[in-house]
This record gives C-alpha cells, structure tokens and sequence, in this order.
C-alpha cells in the first residue's frame, strides 16, 4: 500500500494514518486490492468501497486484538486466526470486558476448532452448511470429528458420507 492510498483509505473510514499503517500486510493488501478491483464511478460504487474497507478495517481491529490475547493467554496467535471471525469476534470482545477470564478464552477456542470443519462436512455430504449448523452442537461436534480421522482426500470417501449421514438423520 503507498501512501497515496494510505492516505484515501484514512480519509474513506475517517481514521487515522498511522491507525491503518500498524495494520498487519494481510489487511493492507486487501485495502489495495479494494482500490484496484472497485473503479468509483457513483454513491452505489463509493458505499461499496466504504463497505470493504470498513470490513477490513473492522477484520485488522480484531487481529490487532488477538495478539494481544495470544501474549496474555497462551493460546497460539495462530490457532486464534484460524477461528472463523466471529469466534474471534466474541474473544476479542470478551477480553476487553475481562481479561482474567483465560480458561473462558480456551473454551471459546476449542469450541470453535470443534467444529471448525463443518463447511467442508458440509460440502463432503451436499448439504447447505447453514442447515448443519441448525443441528446441536454435539452432533456438530461429533460429524466434524468423524470428518478430520476419517477423510481421505484420495478415496471416494462413501462410507465416512454414509456415518455422517447417519449421524445428522432425525
């Protein structure tokens, strides 16, 4: 990112310079790729510019934060990136309000890596991952448990589909 955009993304979000120059460059390089794929042309294309780089913005916040909780907590700044943004979210949130409560921060993370898989579960067995989330959490738990010991990304994988069906059948 240059400084020329450095200094429009500030101006787009109403933040300041350095505030976007302390972001990491995977946050960085998404703020430039918004200016290279989105040509501003009218207020429908300006909001939608606004909207991903506030998007971003919001993303870098929460990344800022984790490593924050990484350094207080122990819980590997890798483990807590590879949560799905609103586990990161809710940790994130959570350690503003209470920065003691360390074993809540690990449940909150293992409960995400739980079920971490449920997209590609999702994908395996050609069921929308909107209706395996709907299925209570042991069940979710337990499918994408069967999915990580069991997939075989080499294999037709007919039986671990057949288990897992049986498994979310009422």
């Amino acid at each position: 990112m240059d400084n020329k955009q450095l200094a429009e993304v500030a101006h787009i979000i109403g933040v300041s310079e350095d505030s976007i120059s302390a972001m990491d460059d995977e946050i960085k390089n998404g703020m430039t790729a918004v200016f290279e794929q989105v040509a501003v042309k009218n207020d429908e294309d300006k909001k939608a510019v606004f909207e991903a780089l506030d998007k971003l913005w919001q993303r870098g916040l929460v990344y800022a934060e984790l490593n924050e909780v990484a350094k207080n907590t122990g819980i590997s700044l890798v483990t807590l990136r590879s949560l799905d943004f609103e586990t990161q979210q809710n940790i994130v949130y959570e350690y503003m309000m209470d920065s003691s409560q360390t074993a809540r921060f690990y449940d909150l993370t293992n409960k995400a890596l739980a079920v971490m898989e449920l997209e590609k579960v999702a994908k395996l067995i050609s069921v929308p991952v909107r209706e395996l989330r709907t299925l209570p959490r042991r069940i979710q738990e337990n499918i994408c448990g069967a999915y990580t010991m069991e997939y075989d990304p080499d294999n037709t994988n007919t039986e671990l589909i057949d288990n897992i069906r049986e498994m979310i059948a009422p």
